[in-house]
């Protein structure tokens, strides 16, 4: 276990894999735990949490040098949620979040000269 959470410790890509299943999979779980109804889990999870998450991508991308990829991570793994158990916003959210971390990974280039 000790050499598994080393490697995952190196990847920061996989940090980001790793809080976007929690978001996408855990966090409603959790909201539906707690009796959260469907109204909050929408406004809270999907447009005020799953935002500042998708920006914070886009900063954290920047800051450590990740490959532009790893802007698309979060946005595919709440599609597959959105596919599974969602309505059809989630997929026009999804492209939100996605637009959301480029522009933030672009606002954040000169910084890095």
């Amino acid at each position: 276990m000790k050499n598994i959470w080393k490697m995952v410790e190196k990847s920061k890509t996989t940090y980001i894999t790793l809080i976007s299943i929690v978001l996408v999979f855990i966090m409603p779980i959790l909201f539906n735990l707690f009796h959260l109804g469907r109204t909050n889990r929408i406004i809270w999870l999907f447009f005020i949490i799953n935002i500042l998450f998708a920006g914070f991508i886009g900063w954290f991308s920047r800051k450590y040098g990740l490959s532009f990829y790893n802007l698309v991570i979060f946005p595919v793994v709440f599609v597959i949620s959105v596919f599974v158990k969602y309505g059809r916003y989630g997929y026009f959210l999804a492209g939100i979040y996605l637009v959301l971390s480029i522009l933030i990974y672009f606002l954040f280039e000169d910084e890095q000269k």
